[in-house]
């Protein structure tokens, strides 16, 4: 009877073969991918020795707030999943059936082989929900704009995915290193939070610890960079996308204070993760730290995936039509805003601001707080795709002659700031 290793390693197989399947629909594969990520989260589960990491479980989650925001669109929408990718579902619940690894090695090469899967298969769907949106936009077909951005937005969450993915495929045969565990860690309960805990105080928290964080992580940059792990001209292109995605989140953490309202505040466990995280990035960025204590590739990538995958998952919160907010503050918001609306009296009735009442919250305060997501999620996006050059394969040695050579003139420098401890928001 076949073991929990040689069921992986068909399920690998198995998603090399879809790749060759031609006239595959875009959506049954997104469909058929929430189904995959769930049954790799079982297959994790089911190990002696988790990834400290928890790529897939983190890659499950993100799955999961996919599927939700889905689900309320035209498209993917509901449907019968891809029969291309039933095949590596089967192999992947047999895995959980079938005798576990016993060994370390085994067990290592169980999760390297999960998230190959989970590697391929990203990379996949990605694939094809872009060109699904590429053939829309090329046949010019009717009334399909929106399905079009959707199907962008598809491809670039997968396509994240893909990154984590490859990341916890690469990952070296020691311990995770203790920022990969925190951000692990923190990208599990901000996720949770923003699916379960559908308020704004909640975005609020998750936004003002992300700014502390990218703070902190855009010193630690600078620092890599005056180490030489990286070379001025990754950390010039790296630069604007994380002072970007930080000011960018700095105004969603503004607004989403303004609207805040909730049932009960976050747990004290996203508090705490959150502030070890913008801690264990400070410590990258300390005087003290060497050249072999940045994990450029797997630390840094890591985290611009798991701001992206927040982004996404804040901006189907503020798309959810329950989200409730203040009267007032929603007032306040649309006529600061918006100062030519005029009568505002149909998106907020005297009565409700006279009493104090929390309403939901109308379509124009919403894009209030989606712009700035907007923006963050833009600069995330922006940041994955310029971190390739924090891949080891190109990183320069640490101070060789090559490394010390002074940039242009005409480039401004990394600065790295420093930053007063964090307090965690009160409500």
């Amino acid at each position: 009877m076949p073991n929990s290793l040689e069921h992986l390693q068909d399920a690998q197989l198995q998603m090399l073969r879809a790749r060759s399947t031609s006239d595959m629909d875009a959506g049954e594969l997104v469909r058929g991918w929430v189904l995959i990520a769930r049954a790799a989260r079982a297959v994790h589960d089911a190990l002696p020795a988790p990834d400290p990491t928890r790529t897939v479980e983190r890659i499950a989650l993100m799955s999961t707030a996919l599927a939700s925001a889905g689900q309320a669109r035209e498209w993917p929408g509901d449907g019968t999943p891809s029969a291309a990718l039933e095949p590596v579902h089967a192999a992947l619940i047999a895995s959980t059936r079938a005798t576990p690894p016993d060994s370390a090695d085994d067990v290592e090469t169980a999760q390297r082989l999960l998230t190959a899967v989970l590697w391929i298969g990203a990379e996949l769907v990605a694939e094809r929900a872009r060109d699904h949106g590429f053939d829309l936009a090329f046949h010019r077909v009717p009334n399909s704009a929106r399905e079009q951005a959707v199907a962008r937005d598809v491809s670039e969450r997968l396509k994240a995915i893909e990154t984590l993915a490859l990341t916890g495929s690469l990952r070296p045969d020691t311990p995770a290193d203790a920022l990969g565990v925190a951000l692990g860690r923190w990208d599990v309960l901000a996720h949770r939070a923003l699916l379960t805990d559908r308020s704004t105080v909640t975005l609020h928290h998750v936004a003002t610890l992300e700014v502390a964080t990218f703070d902190a992580f855009r010193a630690a940059t600078a620092r890599a960079h005056s180490l030489g792990v990286i070379d001025y001209v990754t950390a010039d292109r790296m630069d604007p996308a994380i002072a970007g995605a930080a000011s960018a989140w700095r105004d969603v953490a503004k607004v989403a204070g303004d609207f805040s309202f909730g049932h009960a505040l976050p747990g004290t466990d996203l508090l705490s993760i959150g502030d070890e995280v913008r801690g264990r990035f400070a410590d990258l960025a300390s005087p003290s730290s060497q050249p072999e204590d940045i994990d450029v590739f797997g630390s840094f990538t890591g985290h611009l995936v798991t701001s992206m995958a927040l982004t996404a998952a804040a901006r189907d919160l503020v798309d959810d039509r329950e989200l409730m907010a203040p009267a007032r503050a929603v007032n306040r918001q649309l006529r600061e805003r918006v100062p030519r609306a005029g009568n505002l009296g149909s998106l907020v009735s005297a009565a409700d601001l006279h009493q104090g009442r929390a309403i939901t919250v109308p379509q124009a305060a919403r894009e209030i707080i989606r712009e700035p997501l907007d923006l963050a999620y833009t600069a995330s996006a922006e940041a994955i795709q310029r971190s390739a050059a924090l891949d080891p394969l190109y990183r320069s040695a640490p101070r060789d002659e090559k490394a010390t050579i002074a940039p242009p003139e005409r480039r401004a420098p990394v600065v790295a700031t420093q930053h007063s401890s964090f307090q965690a928001p009160s409500r």
